[in-house]
């Protein structure tokens, strides 16, 4: 039985790249009052599931890394049974249970296949993990030293402490630049009712998106989603996030020993339901988000060898997220890099990439999108976003043609407006007695 079940897993991963891009997605909210996301894939007999849920980091308040803590502890021991029982009786079903948070979200997500006799058991561990973790303190204090140790090793990585600066930079006091996995001191004073405390706030069901992905009929997802949260606190929606302020161009340098010189230059940027979202995305595609193509990829390391890797991108957030740009370069060309780098960025954001390179950006994002939700796996990422964003349930079938649809004066009037040219900047790296 364990074999063929496992060699039926094998035969899943490969089929579920055989989905089309036409993706119909049907949605509808739970008696309880969260939101469900459905695409039907019969193709394989295999269901994902993710629920998701408005916890975090930027929930934390001033205890740095609760969300990430509860989120690690749904995993570890749920209703009667204690985390090494639970995933023990998980192994039994082959199922994958995983769980993360990130600043906005926390999540939990099952894959399981259909129609084996353990399949029933699967989902309701899942239902246990989202409604009845225990919260074991014994647990929660190994959770914390993990997280604890993590901390250490992300210190020693330059381009972490770039990225947390960064963040750190542009949203100062605002819950975006909370730490995500805390800090010592955070972390260390944590208690089991601060757990139970964020718990029962914010896992609850008006808060819950839950997408699904798989061999079910519209009834039978009806019934799973229904049955997942029936059993959760009806609660309520928490406190919309601040808005954010635009920082002005502090510049922060943090000195480590490295051969390698880490720039990051950062600005606020968008929201997810910004109206410019596809232009301002077409133009960073231009700009440093395609890759080998782009405008910061040829200026900066093909013609002038200033760099070993560069990179742009948004993360579009509930409010604004940021526009980041970051690059690698040698220690001593690093004052050379950052001016540039400064020159190519301001260029491009007030004068928009050339036609040829709107064009290739564009061709590249239609003919990727295939690929980006080629799986079973890839679809519930964009289902559970649609869901938590308030998106529009043909976001996936429209997205095509809105990116056909923009042009050049599209690109430079979102750039403009929405762009300010002043930039939060971060060096790390190895710097000299003249730094």
């Amino acid at each position: 039985m364990k074999a063929q079940f496992f060699a039926l897993i094998l035969v899943a991963g490969v089929l579920s790249g055989e989905l089309c891009a036409d993706v119909r997605v049907l949605s509808w909210e739970t008696k309880k009052g969260a939101k469900v996301n459905f695409v039907r894939a019969a193709e394989i007999p295999m269901v994902d599931i993710r629920v998701v849920f408005g916890a975090g980091s930027v929930r934390d308040g001033r205890q740095y890394g609760v969300a990430k803590v509860v989120n690690r502890l749904l995993l570890e021991g749920a209703g009667e049974l204690e985390a090494s029982k639970f995933k023990d009786k998980l192994a039994m079903t082959g199922a994958n249970l995983y769980a993360d948070s990130l600043r906005e979200m926390a999540f939990i997500s099952l894959r399981t296949l259909k129609g084996e006799e353990y399949y029933s058991e699967s989902l309701d561990l899942l239902t246990l993990a989202v409604t009845k973790p225990q919260f074991n303190d014994s647990e929660m204090k190994r959770v914390v030293e993990e997280m604890l140790l993590e901390i250490t090793l992300k210190e020693q990585s330059l381009g972490a402490v770039a990225d947390d600066s960064l963040w750190g930079s542009i949203y100062k006091d605002h819950p975006y630049g909370n730490p995500p996995l805390g800090n010592k001191e955070s972390l260390e004073s944590l208690q089991q009712e601060d757990i139970l405390a964020f718990f029962s706030t914010y896992y609850v069901a008006r808060n819950a998106v839950i997408s699904i992905v798989g061999d079910l009929e519209k009834a039978e997802a009806i019934e799973l989603s229904e049955n997942l949260s029936e059993n959760m606190p009806q609660g309520k929606l928490p406190s919309p996030i601040p808005d954010v302020t635009i920082p002005g161009g502090l510049t922060t340098i943090v000195d480590k020993q490295s051969k390698q010189t880490h720039i990051r230059l950062g600005q606020v940027g968008i929201s997810r339901k910004e109206p410019d979202y596809f232009p301002l995305l077409v133009g960073n595609h231009a700009l440093g988000g395609n890759s080998l193509v782009s405008v910061l990829f040829q200026e900066i390391r093909e013609k002038r060898g200033l760099s070993y890797s560069i990179y742009s991108y948004f993360v579009p957030m509930e409010r604004r997220g940021p526009f980041v740009v970051g690059m690698q370069t040698e220690n001593e060309k690093k004052d050379e890099a950052l001016k540039v780098l400064r020159e190519e960025v301001t260029k491009f954001l007030r004068n928009g990439p050339s036609d040829t390179d709107l064009e290739i950006a564009k061709a590249n994002l239609i003919k990727g999108f295939p690929n980006r939700i080629d799986t079973n796996q890839k679809i519930l990422g964009y289902l559970s976003m649609i869901g938590f964003y308030g998106l529009p349930s043909d976001y996936l079938t429209t997205f095509p043609k809105k990116i056909e649809n923009v042009d050049k004066s599209d690109v430079v009037a979102a750039l403009r407006e929405k762009m300010p040219l002043e930039f939060a900047t971060v060096v790390v790296g190895e710097m000299t007695s003249s730094d």
